[in-house]
């Protein structure tokens, strides 16, 4: 006898389909940790199965490597966009922080999967670490760029712990639920937090 307990899939097109499952997976992950968050689940938001998103993305880790890829490269292409409009001549802490809010706003839309990696490292998708770590890497490279500065291992020091700043503060930021009215003051302390550390690190910067 055919089973009558399935809901009907809608007939799309593998690249519909393939779209349809990311889409479901990017809302999911966005809401809950990587742990939290089923295959099972994922198929069912996107109208699919369990065997297509297989299928498509080979597991569940492939899904959500796909998922921090796509995160990644839209924060970027937000940024290089914020920044461009901005036009050549804006000042370097006007770039800076413009660049910050950009990333507020990418994590006010979701703060649980933005702060579940960073709550608990063990529990992260380790190609997924690999790839944030990248990211940061080259995004230290974008710094050097808006700041002006030469590559120089100390101010590289100094770069990689504003980001870790910007982070552990942004961390705080999303337990307090997020509210706009921190916003700008948490900019402005990011800014103060990268001049001084360059400052520290003996680096001439266009910050002050």
């Amino acid at each position: 006898m055919p089973r009558t307990d399935r809901l009907p899939r809608r007939r799309l097109d593998p690249e519909q389909r393939r779209t349809a499952i990311l889409d479901a997976a990017r809302e999911s992950f966005a809401t809950a940790p990587y742990a939290a968050v089923s295959v099972a689940g994922i198929a069912a938001a996107a109208g699919s199965s369990e065997a297509l998103v297989h299928r498509y993305f080979t597991s569940k880790t492939g899904l959500y490597v796909a998922v921090v890829t796509e995160g990644i490269d839209e924060l970027l292409t937000r940024q290089v966009a914020a920044d461009t409009a901005l036009g050549p001549r804006a000042a370097p802490r006007l770039r800076l922080a413009t660049s910050i809010e950009v990333y507020l706003e990418v994590i006010s839309n979701s703060p649980v999967g933005w702060a579940a990696p960073l709550r608990d490292a063990h529990s992260d998708v380790p190609a997924a670490a690999e790839l944030r770590a990248r990211a940061r890497d080259r995004y230290v490279e974008l710094l050097r760029g808006i700041l002006g500065l030469a590559a120089d291992p100390v101010a590289d020091h100094a770069l990689h712990g504003y980001l870790g700043f910007l982070d552990a503060a942004c961390l705080s930021w999303v337990g307090a639920g997020c509210p706009p009215a921190q916003r700008a003051p948490l900019v402005a302390m990011a800014v103060a937090a990268l001049a001084g550390a360059l400052d520290a690190a003996g680096a001439a910067h266009a910050l002050s």
